[in-house]
């Protein structure tokens, strides 16, 4: 009988992030100890208690070997400096993206990557939810031919609230924090290198945000695919809870939106998260026309949420499976820089007003 490989881990942030990545590990068969770093010692403390960590200082996470992954879930501008100290340490990193808060840090990283050959995966959890990962499947077997068009509408409320480090944020914040998981399905579906982005931004509604509140990404492959993503953070009715209704039976219909339409030349395929369903088109030609049809509908329970929408939880489970069989990347950092360079891109043309051309 083969004996399970386990490793020691340690997480980065012990915040609501956190706490879930600490989640995973404690539910990991291939986890021993779990270590738990916060910068400020007195929460570092109490945040080790009520997750059931050891608590530890970075430094001496760093320096034991005995500690083979660190889970980086601290705030943006800590993600490049704690990967570059994990990676130099010949740890192996599961990092939250954004993958850095610059361009200039996702290329330092993506060198320093490449330099120790480590393990570095950026957290686009979406590759391991049953919603998008279906999408990918349909298309690897020819269900909609060739896929030429994707449309991405998003629409929410503003759920960040006044003097929060989000609505603080500055530049590109929406793009790379939060946009960079759909930019990243429109590559991933493509799979074709980007050719050029052109995104606007109106002027904002929230006041108190710092950065910007809607984005119009609009982007064109090799190969002649586009793609938009029509993005606005306050139209959709504020969420109040109420213990008397179901949340996204709630806000399917009072303005939330976060759907795709991804077209092929043989059909299509819808992804709604609000409705919990996913459907397919074959396209077909009669004697009077063109002919579309859905063929194919699944529905999901708001208990499977997670596993459909943001499955964050799994992805973590699979990575630590990868690192403690020795095995690489199943997103490589390499694929995850070119989705950085996307959100990146999109905020310089809305700074510049240009079509940024790769």
């Amino acid at each position: 009988m083969t004996k399970t490989p386990k490793i020691n881990a340690a997480v980065l942030g012990l915040g609501g992030m956190g706490g879930t990545h600490v989640s995973a590990l404690k539910a990991s068969p291939y986890v021993d100890k779990i270590y738990g770093y916060e910068p400020d010692p007195g929460r570092r403390a109490q945040r080790a208690r009520e997750l059931g960590v050891i608590p530890m200082d970075l430094a001496d996470i760093m320096r034991d070997p005995a500690i083979a992954m660190v889970d980086i879930a601290s705030i943006n501008e800590a993600h490049v400096p704690q990967a570059v100290m994990g990676l130099r340490a010949g740890k192996a990193v599961l990092c939250e993206k954004p993958m850095g808060t610059t361009m200039k840090e996702a290329e330092e990283l993506i060198k320093v990557q490449q330099a120790t050959g480590g393990f570095l995966q950026i957290g686009f959890e979406l590759h391991y939810s049953k919603l998008y990962s279906m999408v990918k499947d349909w298309i690897l077997a020819g269900a909609i031919g060739t896929p030429v068009n994707i449309q991405c509408r998003y629409y929410c409320c503003e759920f960040h609230r006044k003097d929060s480090w989000r609505s603080r944020s500055t530049g590109g914040f929406l793009i790379g924090e939060k946009l960079s998981h759909y930019l990243d399905l429109q590559r991933w579906w493509f799979s074709q290198p980007l050719e050029s982005v052109y995104s606007l931004s109106s002027p904002k509604v929230v006041p108190y945000f710092s950065h910007r509140d809607n984005h119009q990404i609009m982007a064109r492959f090799k190969g002649g695919g586009v793609a938009t993503l029509n993005f606005i953070m306050y139209i959709a009715e504020s969420y109040h809870e109420d213990p008397l209704q179901e949340l996204l039976a709630k806000q399917s219909d009072d303005g939330h939106y976060l759907q795709y339409y991804v077209c092929g030349t043989k059909g299509a395929i819808e992804t709604d998260v609000f409705r919990r369903r996913v459907r397919r088109w074959e396209f077909g030609e009669s004697d009077t026309g063109f002919e579309s049809k859905i063929v194919e509908t699944h529905t999901f329970p708001k208990e499977e949420d997670q596993v459909w929408f943001h499955n964050t939880y799994g992805q973590n489970l699979r990575v630590i499976e990868l690192i403690a069989k020795g095995l690489p990347p199943e997103v490589p950092a390499a694929d995850a820089y070119e989705t950085m360079k996307f959100c990146f891109a999109a905020e310089q043309s809305e700074d510049t007003g240009r079509v940024i051309a790769f």
